[in-house]
């Protein structure tokens, strides 16, 4: 084997170990960020932006080192991403990317009393209080609520 050779797979099995890092720090900024509850760092001058320091770094000795293989590296990671998304995984570990979803939208509905309400954006509000779902005449019910919300309704059933 050419020494080549031996030094393309070296770059390819550093760069993938950088993006093994890179995975487990945007996760720990990520948890970090959206302060979720079974995330409780020991280590003592633990911060986000550590974490996100270290992932920025990690992505540019990547491309500093041998952008190329990077790039190759990227490819083949989001290749086995597709496949695995599209296999279906056996278990469901949980989802960063919905807390990041559920945060914005916990943060974008605090901050709505902040900004006064502007004419074009008015939308009515409804109560309505139904004793059963399961009949039709319920469902006749929210199907007319939500024509008067003209679809954009947050219709939340206790």
């Amino acid at each position: 084997m050419c020494l080549t050779q031996i030094k393309g797979i070296v770059n390819l099995t550093v760069i993938f170990f950088l993006m093994c890092y890179l995975g487990v720090n945007t996760a720990c900024a990520l948890q970090s960020l959206l302060k979720s509850p079974g995330w409780r760092p020991s280590f003592r001058y633990f911060h986000w932006s550590l974490s996100m320091l270290g992932a920025f770094l990690c992505v540019a000795v990547m491309f500093i080192s041998a952008w190329h293989f990077a790039l190759i590296a990227i490819f083949i990671g989001a290749a086995v991403y597709k496949y695995i998304e599209y296999a279906g995984a056996e278990k469901e570990w949980g989802d960063g990317l919905r807390g990041l979803g559920l945060s914005a939208a916990r943060f974008a509905l605090l901050n709505l009393d902040n900004k006064p309400q502007h004419s074009r954006n008015w939308r009515p509000q409804l109560l309505v209080l139904l004793e059963n779902t399961d009949s039709p005449t319920t469902h006749g019910i929210l199907s007319f609520v939500s024509q008067l919300k003209a679809g954009k309704v947050i219709l939340l059933l206790p």
